[in-house]
């Protein structure tokens, strides 16, 4: 327990990742810990719902690592009980008409070459190839990743090789972690994100749904004498000569810290913007943000999708496939935990990603309907009996992620990761407003989505703990 927070009063505000872990790991120093969610349910972004016995994610979730990365950190320091299970084959990679299996041992380089060959690298380019991935795989510093923070991961790979095939397999790598181009995408965060995946080799999910990370960081939370409100939105971050005094929630509810899960731009707004220098505003309305996604989630009466995991691109060379198809990521999440479903069912979540800040309702409404049409178009072709076998199926576009977050728009993961908003480049936990502190994707960490947000939660947590 940590002198310094034993005692003072701590509000945060959302039970995402990042609002939930760092509640529960201040809450073990001591601190008295009240977190404020807006909906009547945990998680924001990796909420799960229940619907005629299936169990289903407000996202499209795939973990990259979790009881091996920052998640399970999280939940080891607390008490929290999370489990994972990992599946191999870990995923199936379709483009270019040619379509790979990827394995857990991503580092092999016997593993390596059949990817090579099933994907299509041309034989000239997998010399090239090779040492891309044996680069990418190896752990570096923080002064190396530094030095790569600013390269975008497209001229980083043009370093090594340029094949058609191998590109479209990096894009949809990039895309699983980070939802933005790989143009755009910073080489250092992507050489993070790849290398430890390779390492932990546990692509994996969570048993009981995503909200089971949340749900039980906030158990181990309320075990300490935290608190939980739902259904209590925070109409105003309350800051009186430049301190954060608590916030406005159906009432005043004083504070010594508040900590904001609900995003960088959103806080500044709850704060009040004549709060806060203008330089510091003119930087945060500078920042982009990361992809949107859209998704369509189908509970089916029988096992129709295999494999457990993929990913999907049409083929560039049909120009019908491509007008009329998308581009799409397949979890099974019934395949890691067959509880999620009734027994002899199966719970399939397909999800694309649409274009960022998207803050014209009935431009997005447009674009996102677009998307969803070709999602069910592209599983319709690679499952021509699905529809046969739909119990329900829910389309949800990003003004549903928008609505479930409280984000002006619905993008995936927040503040994209490109080559200027990552390392030293990306918001710090800290504000210009004394006593209010961000946490969650946008600020202070590193990694891919969900694991990002709870690298944040540890970082802030750290950083108060000695201060």
């Amino acid at each position: 327990m940590s002198d310094g927070l034993a005692g003072k009063r701590v509000v945060v505000i959302g039970t995402g990742i990042g609002g939930s872990g760092v509640s529960a790991l201040l809450a073990r120093e001591g601190a008295k810990v009240l977190v404020l969610e807006r909906n009547p349910f945990p998680g924001g972004k990796a909420a799960s719902f229940e619907r005629e016995g299936f169990v289903y994610d407000t996202g499209v979730h795939w973990l990259s690592r979790g009881g091996k990365g920052p998640l399970g950190e999280i939940a080891d320091l607390v008490g929290a009980e999370v489990s994972y299970r990992s599946l191999e084959p870990a995923m199936q990679f379709t483009a270019g008409g040619r379509t790979a299996i990827l394995h857990q041992e991503m580092d092999d380089p016997e593993a390596l070459e059949r990817l090579f060959e099933e994907i299509g690298v041309l034989p000239e380019n997998r010399p090239g190839a090779r040492a891309l991935f044996e680069d990418l795989a190896r752990e570096r510093s923080p002064r190396e990743l530094e030095e790569l923070d600013e390269v975008s991961f497209s001229d980083y790979c043009s370093r090594f090789v340029d094949d058609e095939q191998l590109n479209r397999l990096l894009d949809g790598f990039t895309g699983m972690y980070m939802c933005i181009s790989r143009k755009a995408a910073s080489a250092a965060e992507f050489i993070l994100c790849f290398s430890s995946q390779v390492k932990e080799r546990s692509l994996c999910y969570p048993l009981g749904g995503m909200r089971a990370v949340p749900t039980a960081y906030l158990k181990a939370l309320e075990s300490m004498g935290g608190e939980v409100r739902y259904s209590t939105p925070v109409e105003r971050i309350v800051v009186e000569s430049g301190k954060a005094r608590g916030v406005e929630a159906g009432g005043f509810i004083p504070a010594d810290l508040v900590i904001s899960n609900t995003g960088l731009k959103e806080t500044v707004a709850l704060a009040g913007r004549h709060n806060f220098p203008d330089n510091y505003l003119a930087w945060v309305d500078s920042l982009r943000l990361s992809f949107g996604a859209v998704s369509v989630k189908y509970a089916l009466d029988a096992e129709v999708v295999k494999p457990h995991l993929f990913c999907y691109f049409p083929d560039f060379r049909d120009p019908e496939l491509v007008e009329r198809q998308a581009a799409i990521f397949v979890p099974v999440p019934s395949a890691a935990d067959p509880s999620l479903a009734p027994p002899g069912c199966q719970l399939v979540l397909a999800g694309s990603l649409a274009p960022p800040g998207l803050e014209d309702r009935e431009q997005a409404a447009a674009v996102c309907e677009e998307i969803l049409n070709r999602i069910e178009n592209t599983m319709r072709d690679l499952f021509p009996d699905i529809e046969d076998h739909v119990i329900w199926k829910i389309r949800t576009d990003t003004s549903y992620i928008a609505r479930i977050s409280g984000r002006r728009t619905g993008e995936v993961i927040g503040l994209a990761q490109n080559r200027h908003q990552v390392g030293k480049n990306r918001p710090s936990h800290v504000t210009p407003v004394e006593g209010l502190y961000l946490v969650g994707a946008d600020a202070g960490g590193r990694g891919v989505g969900t694991e990002m947000a709870a690298d944040s939660a540890l970082n802030l947590w750290r950083m108060l703990l000695h201060s």
